[in-house]
């Protein structure tokens, strides 16, 4: 049975790599963004994120990236600007933006880390999502 488990795990992980290339030395992955979990930015100031594979829709969890975020009410006014390092899957704002409509992220770097090994895996560009606040 634990044969049958680590079979599993090695299919899952070598399938984990296919949307990932090595191009000049390093790796290569444009399928990477950032999703929102939880939006919680009007009523408590956190927000949950994850970096995702927009190939195989799903977070992936030993991903990380330090990004800038920026808050925007409705008239596109910039209302809170701050970044976060990324070693969280949330941040923690100073408060509650309850006229908050607009969040952008935008990673620092074009690259994302693997914390389980601590390659980065590059993209041609850094990573930027904007994202209508619920």
């Amino acid at each position: 049975m634990k044969l049958k488990h680590c079979l599993i795990a090695l299919f899952l992980g070598v399938g984990a790599l296919q949307a990932q290339e090595k191009v000049n030395g390093r790796w290569l992955d444009n399928n990477l963004t950032i999703w929102i979990e939880n939006d919680q930015i009007r009523t408590k100031g956190e927000l949950y994120y994850c970096i995702a594979d927009t190939s195989r829709g799903t977070c992936i969890q030993n991903l990380s990236s330090g990004f800038e975020l920026k808050l925007y009410d409705a008239q596109g006014k910039l209302i809170y600007e701050g970044f976060a390092s990324g070693r969280r899957r949330g941040v923690k704002l100073p408060k509650a933006y309850p006229q908050a409509r607009e969040v952008e992220l935008k990673a620092f770097k074009p690259w994302v880390i693997n914390k389980s090994n601590a390659v980065k895996i590059h993209q041609d560009k850094a990573i930027e999502v904007k994202y209508k606040v619920k």
